[in-house]
């Protein structure tokens, strides 16, 4: 992509991995455009800094440990950027590659969904983009099939799209929680948490345990 920039932008890196950190630090910070002004290990401690030091870009992983050494859920933290930071342009630089997790992400205002396997020129484009008047930027992989959605107009509300509540437990019993454990973090009832877990196997045509776990392997959900 080629955009001349008429100003150095303010950028804000968050991972819980450190080489990924030093990695996103020394691509980014090489090219005179970027500044790195922030890096976070965690996701409270990258929305206390962003209260210091607000940033024009956030590149954040999808779900980091909180600074309680558990792990937060993902779409809580971008929801919170994207409530507390309204003008911030957010990117997501994860290796979760859910299509549902992904257009989900789309849906709440998220710029950019970037998987770590593309190469680190989407990631560049990416935050060059930001400048650019485009609402959102579909890196390669994800091309096609997300443009002819948003062209369409339909914002990625297909039929058999989970909702946000599906999501979050169906995540979460991938990732190992029981339902009692689901319905402690999401403060909901035995009934509720089966029925949006049987309401999202039911969408994906699933239909065991074993079958959901497989599902979530194969699409990068875990």
């Amino acid at each position: 992509m080629s955009l001349i920039l008429n100003k150095v932008l303010q950028i804000a890196i968050a991972d819980d991995h450190p080489v990924v950190l030093n990695a996103l630090k020394h691509e980014l910070g090489r090219l005179p455009e970027f500044r790195i002004v922030l890096m976070a290990h965690t996701g409270d401690e990258l929305l206390e800094s962003l209260q210091r030091t607000p940033c024009e870009v956030v590149i954040t992983d999808f779900a980091m440990p909180t600074d309680r050494g558990d792990e937060a859920d993902g779409f809580v933290l971008i929801k919170r950027i994207r409530a507390e930071f309204p003008s911030t342009k957010l990117i997501v630089y994860t290796a979760m590659s859910n299509s549902a997790v992904v257009k989900r992400l789309y849906r709440m205002g998220v710029f950019s969904v970037i998987s770590k396997k593309e190469k680190a020129d989407e990631l560049v484009n990416a935050c060059l983009a930001t400048q650019s008047t485009k609402q959102v930027y579909f890196p390669v992989s994800l091309r096609g099939e997300l443009e002819m959605s948003w062209a369409q107009g339909d914002a990625f509300t297909q039929n058999k799209e989970l909702t946000m509540s599906e999501l979050e437990v169906m995540r979460l019993f991938v990732g190992g929680c029981s339902l009692g454990d689901i319905c402690d973090r999401l403060s909901r009832t035995p009934s509720t948490v089966s029925t949006h877990k049987n309401n999202a196997m039911r969408k994906l045509g699933l239909s065991t345990d074993a079958d959901l776990i497989k599902y979530a392997y194969a699409t990068g959900m875990i």
